[in-house]
């Protein structure tokens, strides 16, 4: 019989977003579903936002920018670095797989943190490389396991910080001397940094500010989770200009629909909104994390927009939620058994949390 499909594909698990929220609330029999289980923004986009979507709209039957060129040119006044060092994604995931398409050929080893978030990993397979999976210390990023596993086959290190799904952050001090430890001629370095608008711990560092003196490292950053436009997908990723014209050789036209590229550049004009959502994530993030620590509840301290949390039978607790309307993540779907991934929610949704697991 003629094989059509990939043998590795045999071996990917689809991803299962869960259904929809109003199909899922009929379900249940609720009208108050609140979803903890996305990382979502629990603020919401910029009001300006959802006017220029509305203004723009009537012009979706025309193709878009095809190079982001205005979006690009106002997170590079925003980022204070050129717009040629800016590539415009739709989500961190596209822009995983254009660094796969345009970096990574078979036999090549990529050092990925496990667990973590999964495509990294899976971008590695699809392109026919190598994962190197490098085991977190616990709940961090192990830097010395990571630089011991560099051979001469390693194309790219792919590090995340906040870390998903633990919140964990690298601090400067060991990212620095990690990128120094690869030398001159070291491989690519990914760093992903989708939740570091929610990072408040004066050790972590910005990693844009480094790429003058580690061009080999190329930052990823999202509008999906601080800008709350986590519908629209759009991401981004700041290189030095060789990295990013590669990028651009792979990436597909007109990749950033109409609607993505104008919200993304109101939300960068409203610093007032991303500044108060920052604020309010934060606050209700400590008030969460005291409120599980006094019902005895262990998690690593987070930096992110959510919490690892750890939690016996886990499962059961994930079910008795999902019956009082609150979704949060399974950690075992996650690499972590018997913890929950709960996103930081506004103050109301946390009260009900924190009440329905007693």
């Amino acid at each position: 019989m003629r094989r059509i499909w990939r043998p590795f594909v045999d071996h990917i698990a689809p991803y299962e977003p869960g259904p929809p929220l109003d199909k899922l609330a009929a379900q249940l029999g609720r009208d108050d579903i609140v979803r903890l289980s996305a990382n979502e923004s629990p603020v919401g986009p910029s009001p300006r936002v959802v006017e220029a979507i509305v203004r723009e709209a009537p012009n979706v039957h025309l193709y878009p920018d095809g190079g982001s060129t205005a979006l690009r040119e106002a997170l590079a006044s925003r980022l204070g670095v050129a717009a040629n060092q800016i590539v415009v994604g739709n989500g961190a995931d596209e822009l995983l797989a254009i660094i796969g398409w345009a970096a990574f050929d078979t036999g090549d080893e990529i050092i990925v943190p496990h667990p973590a978030f999964e495509p990294y990993a899976a971008v590695v397979d699809l392109m026919g490389a190598n994962a190197v999976r490098s085991p977190l210390a616990k709940y961090d990023i192990d830097l010395e396991d990571m630089l011991s596993r560099v051979s001469g086959r390693t194309k790219a290190i792919v590090l995340c910080s906040p870390h998903n799904p633990t919140a964990t952050i690298i601090r400067r001090a060991a990212l620095s001397a990690f990128l120094d430890g690869l030398g001159a001629d070291g491989p690519l370095v990914v760093l992903d940094e989708a939740y570091c608008d929610f990072a408040d711990d004066s050790e972590y560092p910005d990693g844009i500010a480094l790429l003058r003196r580690y061009p080999r490292l190329l930052i990823l950053r999202t509008f999906s989770k601080i800008a709350g436009l986590a519908g629209l997908r759009v991401g981004f990723a700041v290189a030095s200009a060789e990295v990013t014209e590669r990028l651009n050789r792979v990436r597909a036209p007109y990749n950033v629909n109409r609607l993505g590229q104008v919200a993304a550049i109101a939300a960068l004009a409203d610093p007032a909104h991303w500044q108060t959502t920052r604020e309010i994530v934060i606050r209700e993030r400590a008030f969460l994390s005291r409120e599980l620590t006094a019902r005895g509840f262990a998690f690593p301290p987070s930096q992110a927009n959510f919490l690892l949390v750890h939690v016996p039978e886990a499962a059961a607790v994930r079910e008795r939620l999902l019956r009082a309307g609150l979704l949060v993540r399974d950690g075992a779907a996650v690499g972590f058994p018997d913890h929950l991934r709960i996103a930081v929610g506004d103050h109301a949704a946390n009260v009900r949390l924190l009440s329905a697991l007693g």
